[in-house]
This record gives C-alpha cells, structure tokens and sequence, in this order.
C-alpha cells in the first residue's frame, strides 16, 4: 500500500539519475582491488644505485669504485675456470680497465627504416635509459617522440646522484654448495662491456679477482615489433656447483600525460595463469583481478627506522619517512588460489610496457618461469608525483652444475631471458604480433575507469561498442568524429524500445497523478494525524482513478541503460586510435591560417577541442587541470543541457514543499552548468558523443511524445478503459500487444494486482 511520503521517491530517483551522469565526468575513481603486501625475500639488494653515469675519460678510475676494488682488463678475463668456490666472501663484480665507450643503442625512430621503437642503453646495470616510439608523438607537431620508459635521476643537494634505470641488471645473489652465500651489485659504472649493439657482459670474481660468475646480456629489436628480446643468462665458471638467483629492474613509471581531465590513469597490471583446478587447459591468461592504480601499489610514507629499529632522524630532530619496498606480487590472493605469473607491467592511458617471458608462438603459454616475486621500489621525490615507482623482478634460485673446460666451454649457464612489450595500448596492434598475442599481453587493455563504476563497465560491452566503432571508421566514414557520432545513433536506436516504454509508462503515471492531485491534497488535510488511514484513503483513490504504482517502475529500464553509456564512455576515453586523429576529415586544420598557429580545433580527438590554444597554462583549476585553450563544445553542451531542460522535461506532478522545489532548481542548474564545467577539460571525442547523445534524446523525446498524442496515449478516460478491461479478464498480451515485451510485463503486473485485490475483496465479504 503506498505511502503518502515516498511521493518525494519521485523527485529523488530523477536527483539521482542525473548525479549519477555528473559523477562519470570526474572519472577519479580507484581500483576496486588491493594488494595485500608480503615480507621482502631475505636477499634484498638495493634496487638504486648512488652514483652517476660515468662521464670520466679511458684509463681513469669509475667514479664510486673503491681503490681496493679489483680490475679487470678485458683482454684477460675468462681465461681457464676457477677452482672450486668454497666460499662467497669476497665476491663481487670486476671493473673494466680503460673505461667503457657510449653504448650503442638498438632499432629506429626513422618511419621507413620498419622499426617501431629504439631502445638506447645505460651503463648502470646494462639496463635501458629510454625507449621511444618510432609513430607516436608527444604532440600534433611531430617533432618529440612519445617515450615509454626513462631512466630517472634524483639529484641530491650534496653528494652523488641516485639513478632508477629500467630493466638493470641489479644484482646477483650467489651460494656455493657448502656455506653461505652473497649478494653482489651490477648497478656500479666500469661493471659492464658492449660486445655488440645491445650485447653486453659483466663478470663476478673472487677477492683475488679470479672470474667466478659471467652475466651476460642482449637486447633484440625486430622491424614491425613492439617487443624487445632480452636474452640473458648466468655461466659458472667455476669447477664446483652453485646457486645463483637475478634481482632485475622491472618497468618504471611510464608518463603522467597532460594534467587536464580524468586524474591519474597510470596503472600496475599482472596476468596470469589460474590453477589447474579452475583451469585444467592452463590456456587462459587471466588479468582482470589486479587493475591497479599507481597510487594504490605507491602507498603512503612510512616512518623509517634502522637496523636496530630506532627511528631515523633529521634536522630538527623530526622523524624520516620515505617509501618502504613492498612486493606487489604473488599476493594473498593469487598465493590462496595457486595463480601464476605470466607477465608485469605498468600502463598510462594510452601506452604500456610489460615484461614476460619469451613465448614460443606455437607452444602453450607457460608463466614467468625464473621470477619468483615482484617488488614495488620507489626513487623518492618530494611528494607522490614527483616519485619514480618501478616493479622490480626478484628471481628464483637456479642450481648451476660446475664448469666444464676453459674460457667457459661446457659451463652450466641458467637461462634467465625474456622480453619486453613497450607499445600502445591497442588490442588489434598487439594481437598482431604472434609472440605477444601468445602471452595474452592484450589482457592491458582495459577500457574501464575501475573503482564504484568499475562494475558498470563490463568488458564484453566495451570490447562490442569499440568493434563498432571501427567498424563505423574503417568501413563507413573513414572519420572519427563521424564515427562517435553515428555509434551514438546506433546504440540510441538500440536501446529506444526500452527509452520508449519507459517514458510512456512515466508519462501516463505522471498524467494520472496530476489528476488525483486535488483529491490527494485533500486526503492529506483530511486525515493529517492518522497516518494508517491516510495510506488505506490514498489506495483507495488511486484504485478508483485506475492508478498502479507498477507505472513509477518506469524509470527503472531508464537508469539500467547507464552501464552501456558509462562502457561508451570510457570506451572512448581509453582508446588509442583517437589519439591525435583530427574530427570531420581535417577540414579545419585545412583552413587554418599558416599566421594562426595556435588554431588546433578538433585536431586532435584525445585532446579538448582548443578553438583557441593559448599556448600556455593560464590557472591550474581543481579537478579540472590546466586552463591552457578556449574550448567551445563543452559550451555547447551547455547550450543543449538548457534546451533540454527548459522545452522538454515535464513539469512535477506532485505538490512540493519549498525545499523540494530548491532541491529540483538546483539540479537543474547543476545539470546545466556544472556538467559542462566539468567536461571543460574533456577530450573532444568524449564531447561530441555527450553532445550528440544529448541532441539525440532531444529529438527522440519529441518523437516520443507525438506519439503519444497523436494515439491518445496520455487520455485519462482511455486508460481508465484499459485498466477496467484488464480487470474484466481480457488477456494481458492483446493489450500489451502494442507496447511489446515490457508492456506484457507491465500488464501481467497489475493483473496479479487486480486479483489480489478482489481476493481480498471477497475475505471481507465473508
């Protein structure tokens, strides 16, 4: 039985609806996932090195190499084997003599040389100090390549300079057969020699200087690939067996992008394979349990203490804090449930970069085999932002079988290789390549903003919208301005028997119940201070004028549709291929003035429209970013939110109080000028599908509407009818016949409503 006070459900469900399409434009959301951290491996080597890139001239002493560190002369290592390691003390790694050269680096970012990607190199480590991408641009003019990874440098206000380098070979940890065993650091300069372009060795000895271990390492680039071959392995060259374990840098922090809309995206994935219980085929690359935001895995500064757990203090007496290594994986979880590693990696918006194991196209997909954990490290800035966060891959223990001749001839070597994936962030790209659609890198893609709405956002719904967006593009216009605009068409289209039935079903109980208000106004006065028979009168009435609460429910396929507009929408936002596409064919840029250079508008679809690009941040707004252009569709939505708002949203119903009609004035408002304001800093291609999407519900109300008057569907003494041959028995599918399956449905209802109440008629007959 309705109450009197659940009238206000009316103007709350509306409040609601609109809140909740304001609430997709901040897409600040987190991930809804969390890593649960575990205890550090026991060997843990410092994954930063606290010195600078050698710049000194051939014959002279590496910078940060004790004097008693022994050297060796590059001609004379790896002579005969050593004698059996009896003991790891001592070990570490040997310092060229005569300095290294500039390393030479592997690939183009020449367009016609085939190369996707260039890979230059660092002495710390043998590691990489950038990786550009051969077609992708920080900007519209072409002239910076957009770079993916970046070795990153803190510089302290006295003393050296710590360095973070992406895939370093840090450390190498070493245990003889009999006693303990030893860490021993590759970061230092002078460690490691290129043998060729992207080919390099580091050599590990004894206190002596005798050669006890080989680490050698090569970088391979293929033309038409955006994967990077790191063969790599561990040669023992001494006579008894060891064990030997890598500690390797993983990817650092990719680029934040352009402080202008949508927060922060970047993001730490892991794929994997499920157990053998849940998967018996072990086929199947699983990613989507860990979408993990940056700040997430980042966390907070914790206090910082010393060996002996005492708090570490600075100037002023205040405590330290700084940000404690944490291993990012296996976590709980994926331990519970028997996951294995496949692959790590750290994504942006529009670009990733992964490390995983070399795959055999035509063999089955098999883990990470040689990683045993992954480690967050962090290069410490003055806040979050200024941070350098890296995955750092700590290796299993590897038994190595003695040396067998000399110059390391029959010498057990661990293979330790894998590869690394530095590209965007488009499936169809990375689907291409046999060896990265093996490891399922495809899984970082995902077009899901993740936090409250990441449920809303079902991957086989964005993964169908993006294939007709395509489609849309590739086949039809050959335009992606076009192609929003029309996907908005078909989705509208799609979903319009549902938009239909929902607005006549709104429509007719909004009719009805402008009728009865009177007489419900009167019921109210009337019986004031009796609540219960205020309910009893206020059914009754409803009951006579033919009024069913079942027509309320019509807002409710209204409100399902959001999860597809949520899924367009972050469709949208994700995908690459926008990225610095032009809108409507370029016609604009066509006519752009060469002497109005800072005329970009639509010129880049991943950007806000820019009518007019100051060329500069004029005011950094909260939670809009950079004012940096005048920005015209944004106003525009505006415009079109107005005449929404003003020509075809009903007027209430029902009798408000004062503060309901605030209440719905300022959602109006809210609706009308906040939206846009927050869609300020929006990409283009995001605004014309908040404007098409807009105009089209416009048009379609109206389209709705005549309908609507011209059957006489809003007739009151016509619905009357209805409901009383409804009442009378007649079968629910020849009225509903005309409105279809969700009329049926709506016919069945009140039905089953009619018999009960002449079942309950009949009890107080008796």
């Amino acid at each position: 039985m309705p109450k009197p006070k659940n009238r206000t459900l009316r103007l709350a469900v509306p409040v609601v609806a609109s809140l909740l399409g304001i609430a997709v434009a901040f897409a600040f959301y987190r991930s809804s996932q969390n890593t649960t951290t575990r205890p550090l491996p026991a060997v843990n080597p410092l994954p930063l090195a606290a010195q600078s890139p050698p710049t000194r001239d051939a014959g002279t002493p590496p910078a940060g190499v004790a004097a008693d560190m022994p050297v060796m002369t590059p001609a004379a290592g790896n002579q005969t084997p050593a004698a059996p390691l009896a003991t790891a003390e001592g070990l570490r790694a040997l310092v060229l003599d005569g300095g290294v050269g500039a390393f030479e680096g592997v690939g183009s970012l020449d367009p016609a040389s085939g190369y996707l990607l260039r890979v230059e190199f660092s002495h710390l480590g043998a590691g990489v100090r950038s990786i550009d991408l051969t077609n992708h641009y920080t900007t519209l003019k072409e002239d910076e390549h957009v770079r993916v990874q970046e070795e990153r440098t803190r510089l302290e206000l006295s003393g050296p300079s710590t360095v973070l380098t992406p895939f370093a070979a840090l450390a190498v940890e070493v245990k003889p057969e009999l006693g303990a065993g030893a860490t021993v650091p590759l970061i230092a300069p002078g460690v490691w020699r290129q043998v060729a372009p992207g080919a390099f060795e580091a050599t590990v000895g004894d206190a002596a200087g005798t050669p006890v271990l080989r680490v050698e390492r090569a970088f391979g680039v293929s033309p038409g690939s955006h994967d990077v071959t790191v063969r790599q392995r561990v040669v023992n060259l001494t006579g008894s067996a060891l064990a030997v374990r890598l500690f390797e840098t993983g990817p650092v922090d990719l680029p934040q992008g352009a402080a202008t809309y949508g927060g922060d995206k970047r993001r730490v994935r892991f794929g994997y394979l499920l157990s053998s219980r849940q998967d018996p085929t072990r086929a199947a690359v699983v990613s989507n349990d860990f979408l993990l935001e940056r700040a997430e895995v980042l966390g907070d500064r914790e206090p910082l203490t010393d060996s002996a757990g005492l708090p570490v203090v600075g100037a002023g007496g205040v405590q330290l804090t700084g940000y404690r290594d944490r291993q990012a994986w296996p976590t709980d979880k994926g331990l519970d449930r028997g996951y294995e590693l496949v692959w790590a990696g750290l994504t942006n918006r529009y670009f990733g970069v992964a490390a995983h194991p070399a795959v055999d196209p035509a063999a089955p997909v098999r883990p990470f085999g040689w990683v045993d954990a992954v480690s967050r490290v962090v290069l410490e800035g003055a806040d979050a932002a200024s941070s350098a966060m890296a995955l750092r891959l700590d290796g299993k223990l590897v038994s190595l079988a003695p040396a067998a001749g000399s110059a390391g001839t029959g010498a057990s070597a661990a293979d330790l290789s894998h590869s690394i994936f530095a590209g965007p962030l488009d499936r169809s790209v990375i689907r291409a390549e046999p060896a990265l659609d093996a490891a399922r890198l495809a899984g970082l893609v995902v077009y899901n903003f993740g936090g409250m709405c990441g449920f809303c956002t079902f991957p086989f719904m964005t993964g169908l919208l993006l294939w007709l967006l395509h489609i849309l593009h590739d086949v039809v216009f050959r335009d992606w301005a076009l192609a929003i605009i029309f996907l908005v068409v078909v989705v509208r289209t799609f979903l319009h028997p549902v938009t239909r039935w929902s607005q006549i079903r709104m429509a007719k109980f909004g009719k009805q119940m402008q009728a009865v208000g009177p007489k419900q106004k009167v019921l109210q006065e009337k019986y004031k201070d009796d609540r219960s028979k205020l309910q009893q009168e206020t059914a009754k009435l409803w009951a006579e004028e033919g009024i069913s609460p079942a027509g309320f429910l019509g807002c409710v396929p209204m409100l399902l549709q959001t999860p597809v507009w949520i899924a367009l929408y972050a469709t949208l936002f994700f995908a690459v291929e926008l990225r610095h596409e032009a809108g409507f064919y370029g016609v604009f840029q066509s006519i752009q003035p060469k002497s109005f250079p800072t005329w970009q508008f639509l010129g880049d679809l991943a950007e806000p429209d820019r009518l007019l690009d100051f060329g500069r941040s004029l005011v950094n707004v909260p939670l809009l970013g950079e004012i940096r252009s005048l920005n015209v569709l944004p106003l525009l939505l505006g415009v079109v939110f107005y005449i929404q708002q003003k020509y075809l949203t009903p007027a209430s119903t029902m009798t408000m109080t004062p503060e309901q009609e605030m209440q719905q004035k300022m959602i109006k408002w809210m609706t009308v000028i906040m939206f846009p304001l927050f869609m300020y800093n929006a990409p283009s291609g995001l605004a014309l599908y908040f404007t098409a999407n807009s105009t089209i519900s416009i048009l379609e109300s109206r389209w709705i509407r005549s309908h609507m008057d011209k059957h006489g569907m809003l007739d009151l003494d016509k619905m009357r009818a209805e409901r009383q041959a409804r009442r009378a028995g007649k079968p629910p599918g020849r009225v509903a016949a005309a409105g279809g399956f969700l009329a049926q449905l709506q016919a069945l209802a009140e039905q089953k409503k009619s018999e009960s109440d002449r079942g309950k008629g009949k009890g107080k007959g008796r």
